[in-house]
């Protein structure tokens, strides 16, 4: 499961690191704590991340809302999570996706996409209460994950662009903290091959994470609330609120 992120970078900034053609907009996004768009008091609150898709023959690098919205729905939220798409190991992933009606169509038609993230959020489930943890990269600027994205009509005729993010089963260093599912993440080389190879291909890449490109940081508990969307969580005034040990799969700091 990976239901929150953080995105802190300038578009420049990811326009360089990944590759895109074209002047980048200005400015630059910063979520420290991005949770699945939800529903409150009966209004949609539609939570975006920047997402890079292969498009009219390049990569263009768009705003789509999180999580899938299937394309039949009328871009209204389902009432399951489509924040995540498992798949299953041991089988193809063409396989696994046919059992999944929100997001088949998207691995069908070649929807992939990639999702640049500074850094995600995971739970430990050996403590009571569960302690959040930062899951950040150790050798690039961002992690790269992999995705499927949809295209949604509203009855009003609005137009919503969504992802998911593509999960496996977890590294050594997601066990520690009592995980099950990891988010695929794609290396740079790779980049191509996910978004443009045939599936058969493609779905090669999905595979748990190396634990040894990760390392993990207990943060405030203030995460727990979705709508806290502040650097205090990871740098929090108070050093008492939170450990400063890091905890990375090779067990050096």
């Amino acid at each position: 499961m990976c239901g929150r992120l953080a995105i802190i970078a300038l578009y420049k900034q990811l326009h360089k690191y990944l590759g895109i053609v074209g002047e980048p907009l200005p400015g630059g996004i910063e979520r420290y704590n991005l949770p699945p768009s939800s529903i409150r008091s009966g209004k949609t609150i539609w939570e975006k991340a920047p997402v890079v898709r292969y498009i009219d023959g390049k990569r263009r690098l768009d705003s789509l809302a999180w999580p899938l919205v299937p394309h039949w729905s009328r871009g209204e939220l389902p009432k399951y999570s489509t924040a995540n798409c498992r798949s299953e190991p041991g089988q193809d992933f063409s396989e696994t996706i046919k059992k999944k009606p929100a997001f088949r169509d998207a691995w069908k038609y070649a929807q992939r996409c990639l999702i640049p993230v500074s850094w995600f959020y995971e739970w430990d489930q050996h403590t009571k209460p569960k302690t959040p943890y930062q899951i950040f990269p150790l050798n690039e600027p961002f992690f790269t994950f992999a995705g499927l994205w949809d295209r949604s009509m509203t009855s009003d005729g609005e137009i919503i662009e969504s992802f998911t993010i593509i999960t496996a089963g977890p590294n050594q260093l997601l066990k520690d903290i009592g995980h099950h599912r990891a988010p695929v993440i794609i290396e740079p080389k790779h980049w191509d091959t996910w978004l443009r190879a045939r599936k058969a291909i493609s779905q090669e890449l999905i595979t748990a994470p190396a634990a040894d490109e990760m390392a993990a940081r207990e943060v405030s508990k203030a995460i727990n609330n979705p709508a806290f969307d502040d650097k205090r969580i990871i740098s929090p005034d108070e050093p008492d609120e939170r450990t400063t040990t890091i905890y990375p799969y090779n067990n050096e700091v």
